[in-house]
């Protein structure tokens, strides 16, 4: 019986022993914090406008979990909005590489080379996302914006009219559809894409953009240009929520 009770302690000992290992792979060094509650405490600090704290927070628990691809996403989000644009570069691409066929990484990353003025590499790793059955959120808006910026403005017509419909009260698709009639020197289309923008409760800087555009467009945007080319009828059927 007495070899029994030992047996039965030393089992219960090498349990223990395990549940111990086990919680510590799953807490910070030294900071006995879990990886859901690091997460938590990651959304919450970026919620209350606190991007350092959130940052460090998503740091502590990429240390718990490398490869984890939603904290990469999350960390870069963070890094853009501090301003860190390389930095988010760096960690989508790390996501990529953890799950390349992920559409919204895709999506996140052809808006950070868009912001760095890659166009050329925004276009190429959102045409990626072209062919997938669901679009991610924002699909459309984005190429509507990279097609802008490469003078595509029929294809970016197509697009943000497909964003428009799905989502008639965002002033951003309403502010790109006008850039695209100004560009294609459709000026009273785009006058009303500017002002229907302002009548959506646009941002405070998208406002004074909007402003600026309706007094002196060709100041923001340089000379409109006519039509060369007629207008191609096409038709995206990528399934998408917000635009």
């Amino acid at each position: 019986m007495k070899e029994f009770r030992r047996a039965g302690r030393k089992g219960f000992a090498v349990l223990a022993l395990f549940a111990c290992l086990e919680s510590a792979c799953t807490m910070a060094q030294g900071g006995g914090e879990t990886l859901p509650s690091l997460e938590r405490e990651a959304h919450k600090a970026m919620g209350q406008g606190d991007l350092k704290k959130a940052r460090d927070l998503d740091l502590r628990a990429l240390s718990l979990a490398p490869d984890d691809v939603e904290l990469l996403n999350n960390l870069a989000v963070v890094e853009d909005r501090l301003g860190e644009e390389d930095k988010a570069l760096r960690t989508l691409k790390r996501a990529s590489s953890q799950s390349p066929g992920d559409a919204r990484i895709l999506l996140n990353l052809a808006r950070i080379e868009l912001k760095l003025g890659r166009e050329g590499e925004a276009f190429r790793t959102a045409g990626k996302i072209v062919s997938m059955d669901r679009w991610p959120d924002g699909f459309r808006t984005l190429m509507g914006k990279i097609d802008i910026d490469l003078a595509r403005y029929e294809e970016a017509h197509v697009y943000l009219h497909e964003a428009l419909e799905r989502h008639p009260d965002n002033p951003l698709v309403h502010t790109y559809l006008g850039i695209v009639h100004f560009r294609l020197g459709e000026r009273a289309e785009a006058e009303k894409n500017f002002r229907d923008a302002l009548s959506h409760h646009p941002s405070p800087k998208l406002r004074r953009s909007l402003l600026m555009l309706l007094s002196d467009p060709e100041k923001v945007l340089g000379p409109s240009q006519p039509r060369s080319i007629p207008r191609k009828e096409i038709s995206h059927g990528g399934e998408e929520g917000r635009p």
